[in-house]
């Protein structure tokens, strides 16, 4: 049973790390105007995690409110610091998660 919890931590760490990594593709995204972020968001999570494309485009839309809120907290942080306080503003908004 210890070893399941761990295996579920893992993919809990695993999960996160490709949200924000989909956040940043994100924010650079729209730093470049691209036409369509979340499409171009997804293509590179494919790429970059080798996932399958429909594998990718299933996590990046239905995490699209945390993609995008973590693409906030990239936009508005200067240091690794910054970014975690961002993080924390965005939890504990009313809407937040």
């Amino acid at each position: 049973m210890a070893g399941d919890t761990g295996g579920n931590k893992a993919r809990l760490d695993e999960f996160k790390g490709q949200l924000v990594k989909a956040a940043r593709m994100y924010t650079m995204c729209q730093k470049a105007g691209v036409a369509e972020p979340l499409d171009v968001t997804a293509l590179a999570v494919a790429a970059f995690e080798d996932m399958p494309l429909r594998q990718a485009i299933v996590l990046v839309r239905s995490n699209e409110q945390n993609v995008k809120d973590l693409a906030w907290a990239f936009g508005n942080s200067t240091t690794a610091q910054e970014f975690e306080q961002r993080v924390k503003e965005i939890r504990t908004l009313p809407n937040g998660g």
